[in-house]
């Protein structure tokens, strides 16, 4: 069945214009829903929001200073670090074969002496 074409003529056009306006005229006269009417959004009970975790600090590059601890000299503290090492290798028994590790182990022994 073919389609019916709908042809508007002056009386229906006069007649679609005043409903038309009625409508434009009630959404202008239409109050806007105030936004303080909505509810906030609930948060859930099981989030503890505190002051830090919510603020938000600008960044800042601050240019950072280096603190360098003097070097550890062992020329300086050679008499020291001998004894230190003679004193391992006597608490090992006097045996010989580990003169290099009983010399860093004394060494060690001494910077941390010195460095606290």
């Amino acid at each position: 069945m073919p389609i019916k074409k709908r042809v508007e003529t002056e009386s229906t056009a006069a007649a679609a214009e005043p409903k038309t306006a009625k409508r434009a005229t009630k959404k202008t006269t239409a109050e806007p829903k105030a936004a303080t009417a909505r509810k906030p959004a609930a948060k859930p009970a099981t989030l503890s929001v505190t002051a830090a975790a919510t603020h938000k600090a600008t960044a800042r590059r601050t240019a950072t200073k280096t603190v360098v601890a003097p070097a550890f000299d062992v020329d300086v503290h050679r008499e020291e670090v001998e004894r230190e090492a003679y004193l391992i290798w006597a608490g090992r028994g006097h045996e010989h074969g580990q003169a290099h590790e009983d010399w860093l182990r004394a060494i060690e022994l001494v910077k941390a002496r010195h460095q606290n």
